[in-house]
């Protein structure tokens, strides 16, 4: 019995640590960020090609294996009614190039773009990232500045709704890169009061 229960703890052992990782990365428009402390954070948009439907929600969790717990929200319903719990997990026979997530409902809009609920989506790896986080504008235009300190905003802005890969947070401002629907990509430091939280409603 003894040794059955040990086979038991060997086995569980090489699952974890055999897993693949779940990094930073953009997985064909499903953004990730996943800092030094295993806090995994994310977006996803995407619409109907005439625009009549959307599906839009931030993610936010804790790394662990071979699968992250996660919510899910829209950015701006602070209601923690609103949030959907669900899981993402690296595609280990990809070496961690794909992961799929699942939620245990659907969010507004997402039946008629991508299912999430009725069956795990999948999403392959497209850019390796070396961020740390995801984080989306509140703001209405939100100015890029040269520094972490600078006092002078310059002309470039993103608006409410843009997500942002986030490398690193000082003095109230978060050092980002902004990529374009057009693949337009602006750097720089934005005041960390002009992004929605990424701490989940439901936390309390």
């Amino acid at each position: 019995m003894r040794r059955i229960f040990l086979a038991l703890i060997l086995s569980l052992f090489a699952a974890f640590s055999t897993a693949a990782p779940i990094n930073s990365g953009d997985y064909g428009g499903l953004l990730i960020g996943v800092d030094q402390q295993g806090t995994l954070t994310g977006y996803f948009e995407s619409s109907t090609k005439n625009g009549q439907f959307s599906c839009i929600f931030f993610v936010s969790g804790k790394i662990g294996a071979p699968m992250v717990h996660v919510d899910t929200w829209f950015p701006a319903d602070r209601d923690p009614k609103e949030v959907i719990a669900g899981t993402i997990e690296a595609d280990a026979e990809t070496g961690g190039n794909a992961i799929r997530v699942a939620l245990k409902e659907e969010h507004g809009g997402c039946w008629n773009v991508q299912h999430f609920a009725s069956e795990p989506a999948s999403f392959r790896l497209t850019e390796v990232g070396t961020w740390q986080a995801i984080r989306v504008v509140s703001a209405k235009k939100a100015y890029f500045y040269e520094d972490s300190m600078g006092a002078r905003p310059r002309k470039a802005y993103v608006v409410q709704g843009n997500a942002l890969r986030v490398f690193e947070q000082q003095s109230g401002r978060v050092r980002v890169e902004y990529v374009s629907p057009e693949n337009k990509r602006t750097r720089g430091w934005i005041s960390e009061r002009d992004l929605y939280s990424a701490q989940s409603p439901a936390t309390k």
